[in-house]
């Protein structure tokens, strides 16, 4: 296999990979915003079916976190495995956001932990409600740098290329580039819209459903 070869197949593998990992990642960022206003809801209405969707919910959110977890992995040993140059330079310069998304999503996921197995543990149900909120954090904080990344790789800046070695690095400049704010803000505003959207889709399709089955019934019995 010669280098153009190499480079079109891991082009494809990467764009595979992404593919199938954007779609959990979206929701990972989305659903728990919806989780906290349907448990809102159910507390202000005090309305059981409210609060027995955000369980619901809870427990699909917990598959994709799971799902996204392993594909996430499955494109940092991509990155490594099939593009060394370009990791070279974000070890150098734009390993920053890295590090931090790794530290937003373990506080996503330690938060996301505890919420789901205190369900029946307080007896207010706003104080378990609250846990909420670093688990929406860490996934938005998580969507933001690793986003950046993605932006920086669109306007590269923060460091200077002298005789083929990186100096006068800064890695927040290289973070915060003309491309991340537009990025981050269509990727975090659209996971939101997003996750809205399939939950919306998924209540239509049962109700639907439940309608034609009535139908049914009252046409054969």
């Amino acid at each position: 296999m010669d280098n153009e070869q190499a480079v079109f197949f891991s082009r494809v593998l990467t764009e595979l990979t992404l593919t199938f990992h954007i779609i959990y990642a979206t929701i990972g960022v989305g659903i728990p915003l919806l989780i906290f206003i349907a448990q809102w809801m159910g507390i202000r209405k005090n309305d059981e079916h409210y609060i027995l969707l955000a369980r619901r919910w809870t427990r699909g959110y917990v598959i994709t976190v799971a799902v996204g977890v392993v594909t996430g992995t499955v494109i940092g040993l991509q990155l490594n495995l099939l593009w060394p140059t370009f990791m070279q330079l974000a070890g150098h310069v734009i390993a920053l956001p890295l590090f931090m998304e790794t530290f937003a999503f373990f506080f996503e996921a330690i938060f996301l932990g505890i919420y789901l197995y205190t369900w029946d543990r307080f007896e207010d149900q706003r104080k378990h409600m609250l846990l909420l909120i670093p688990v929406a954090i860490g996934a938005t904080f998580s969507a933001f740098f690793i986003t950046s990344m993605n932006a920086f790789m669109n306007a590269p800046q923060g460091f200077e290329l002298q005789n083929g070695e990186f100096v006068n690095v800064e890695p927040i400049v290289a973070m915060f580039n003309p491309a991340m704010p537009t990025k981050v803000a269509h990727v975090i505003a659209t996971a939101f819209m997003t996750s809205a959207f399939i939950l919306a889709s998924i209540g239509a399709i049962v109700s639907f459903a439940d309608l034609i089955m009535s139908t049914i019934r009252k046409l054969y019995i």
